[in-house]
């Protein structure tokens, strides 16, 4: 599936865009499984402590972390991705149909940068609004990012889908304070089918209700920008998802496994980089040049 220039257009005047259906079920598989196996050795452990009598076998993936939750509340989510280091997770994050995405908006030497998680919400739980553009360093903080978010199961207003505030971006202001001083405008829900990609500028406000379903809303938030420009979290490496110029130069998995092992042995919890006080212009590249 190719981005259309209508879709570019939509993102520069409201500051995020759907591309729908703009992945396959097979194209989610092998990230799916990743994290139904880690499921799976959450359930276990917990049951081998004696801290849960019931392995929930049978609930389904949207079902089953939430049937641990409630009866453990150690349970608060699952690891993240540098923590886990699968194969399929790390050909999910350079999929090739998700790349040929991604390139319109960043351009043919792509890297997908650590500020990128997998989310699973929990039902009750909630995201503060926020931009992505105050997870980072001062050094990269005018890097051309882009956020890509894709849910694994279907995002509903009533599992708490995500929500944005459209042409914020439009201000060029960072509100560097994490969830204050942002501007009060209209907030758009953006209900969301498994296979959808939503596009997020990195100036654009978004943030999500509660999760008032039994279920988890699984999603994945990643972060992409151009190759060689400083990363927002520099302690944990990067991967060079796509190069037109050099394909030798893009990641293979092992250097990737490797690299994270190392960066966690060195620095296993996130840095908070210090943030300025107050809101400031953003005077970095708001978008590729077409």
């Amino acid at each position: 599936m190719k981005v259309t220039s209508q879709q570019l257009d939509f993102f520069a005047e409201e500051g995020y865009v759907i591309i729908k259906g703009g992945l396959t079920d097979d194209d989610l598989a092998p990230l799916i499984e990743d994290h139904n196996i880690i499921v799976d050795e959450i359930a276990r452990d917990l049951h081998g402590q004696g801290k849960i009598a019931n392995l929930y076998e049978n609930e389904p993936f949207a079902r089953r972390l939430a049937c641990l939750a409630e009866e453990c509340d150690e349970v608060d989510g699952c690891p993240d991705i540098g923590e886990t280091r699968r194969r399929g997770t790390f050909e999910f994050l350079r999929n090739q149909n998700l790349v040929d995405l991604i390139e319109p908006f960043i351009g043919p030497e792509i890297t997908c940068n650590a500020v990128s998680h997998v989310r699973p919400k929990l039902p009750s739980t909630d995201v503060i609004f926020h931009q992505d553009a105050v997870f980072t360093t001062q050094e990269a903080k005018g890097i051309l990012q882009v956020t890509v978010w894709i849910p694994l199961v279907e995002s509903t207003e009533e599992n708490g889908c995500l929500q944005v505030q459209p042409r914020v971006h439009q201000r060029r202001m960072v509100y560097w304070r994490y969830g204050q001083d942002l501007p009060q405008t209209e907030r758009v829900s953006l209900p969301m089918q498994k296979g959808d990609v939503l596009f997020v500028h990195k100036l654009t406000p978004h943030g999500s209700g509660p999760n008032n379903t039994n279920a988890v809303r699984w999603s994945m938030d990643l972060r992409y920008q151009k190759t060689g420009e400083p990363s927002p979290r520099p302690e944990w490496p990067s991967l060079v998802a796509r190069s037109r110029r050099d394909p030798a130069a893009e990641t293979v998995y092992e250097d990737w496994r490797d690299q994270w092992a190392a960066g966690l042995e060195k620095t296993p919890k996130q840095i908070h980089y210090e943030r300025p006080n107050k809101p400031l212009p953003f005077t970095g590249e708001m978008f590729l040049a077409r």
